[in-house]
């Protein structure tokens, strides 16, 4: 049961600091992949939630749907950081 419990908080601890570490540095996402004829007809992203916020202000929630909404939108997009983006209350 105590290696099963330490293998756990290994894996947590492995997870929590490759997400840390992945959004340090460059902010540009490749979507070469996704402009792929095949990959455009299938047209399918994962359920993986690592959410980006994108010039629109719109929060993406991975790098997949984010690549189709910026191909959609002919290559507008941008990311202005990982996370979910700000909500601005209204006045």
């Amino acid at each position: 049961m105590e290696k099963m419990k330490t293998f756990f908080v290994a894996l947590m601890v492995i997870g929590y600091f490759s997400y840390i570490f992945s959004n340090i540095g460059d902010k540009d996402i490749s979507c070469s992949y996704y402009q792929k004829k095949t990959v455009q007809q299938k047209h399918t992203c994962s359920i993986r939630v690592s959410p980006i916020c994108a010039s629109n202000n719109v929060t993406y929630s991975n790098s997949c749907v984010y690549c189709f909404a910026k191909i959609a939108l002919e290559f507008t997009l941008s990311v202005q950081h990982f996370g979910k983006c700000q909500k601005f209350k209204k006045s």
